[in-house]
């Protein structure tokens, strides 16, 4: 954790001269930490571990903005490229409404002292625990592992069962949680854990790129009135959206049958 802590000051660090790579890198290490901090959660101090989540939260919740709106026209120019039936007047006003978005809060002109003092705050937490019984061995970790790993399976079958897309996205943050745990603790488990790590991170790359679409849609629904687009080619844009969300969620739910298809209790024993 406290090694992540470092990559995460690095990174607002690189920042200053890559602002949308060090932006992404260091939000990635904050979720990271957050699903470690679950895992260790049981031999941690709650108050503890309340502050903990609360601060890698709120420097991810700084981080965000601008890099949203550059992944939105990202997201929307990638499925114009795929649908040659959006392409023309209703693709470019959506593009040009966008791409106006990104001009907002342009992380480029947040300067240097603002990624500098924020990496100077994280570097600050990266202190020894105090109050943690942490753990002797990998026995103490697989109970709580367990717990994690059901979580996951039991968000995935909700999502599958249901229309509300907070249960994709439930589903989507169990499976973070599962997958950076089972990445830290790959040496300790050995090679048998590889291809889990590897399914794992397909699959919530598959989330993401959802996710990206659900944005994308719910977005261009809050900012109706601003697209002036007519009603025709409004829905045009929404069902394309919907139609290739759609994809990926059933792509993402057939991923997981290959890494959360067994029980809890077979899952520890195939580690």
């Amino acid at each position: 954790m406290r090694s992540i802590n470092d990559e995460i000051a690095l990174s607002l660090l690189r920042a200053f001269r890559d602002p949308e790579t060090g932006v992404h890198e260091a939000r990635k290490g904050c979720k990271e930490i957050r699903a470690i901090l679950r895992l260790v959660k049981p031999h941690m101090d709650k108050e503890d571990f309340s502050d903990h989540q609360s601060f890698y939260k709120e420097v991810s919740a700084k981080l965000s903005g601008n890099r949203d709106a550059l992944v939105r026209t990202k997201t929307w120019n990638s499925l114009v490229a795929e649908m040659p039936s959006l392409q023309g007047a209703p693709a470019d006003t959506v593009a040009g409404f966008l791409s106006s978005q990104t001009l907002l809060d342009p992380l480029a002109e947040k300067g240097s002292d603002f990624f500098l003092d924020l990496a100077l705050e994280v570097d600050a937490h990266n202190k020894e625990p105090k109050n943690w019984s942490l753990p002797k061995s990998l026995s103490d970790l697989v109970p709580n592992l367990k717990k994690i790993y059901q979580k996951a399976r039991k968000a995935e079958k909700n999502a599958r069962e249901s229309e509300d897309i907070e249960d994709f996205h439930e589903f989507r943050k169990r499976s973070k949680d599962l997958f950076y745990c089972l990445r830290i603790l790959r040496p300790m488990f050995g090679k048998g854990l590889k291809s889990k790590v590897s399914q794992l991170q397909n699959l919530t790359e598959t989330q993401g790129d959802a996710n990206d679409y659900a944005v994308l849609r719910d977005y261009l629904i809050d900012h109706r009135e601003a697209l002036e687009l007519d009603e025709k080619d409004f829905e045009l844009v929404k069902n394309a959206i919907q139609a290739k969300l759609h994809n990926l969620q059933d792509r993402a739910h057939s991923e997981a049958k290959h890494v959360l298809s067994e029980s809890p209790g077979a899952f520890i024993k195939l580690l």
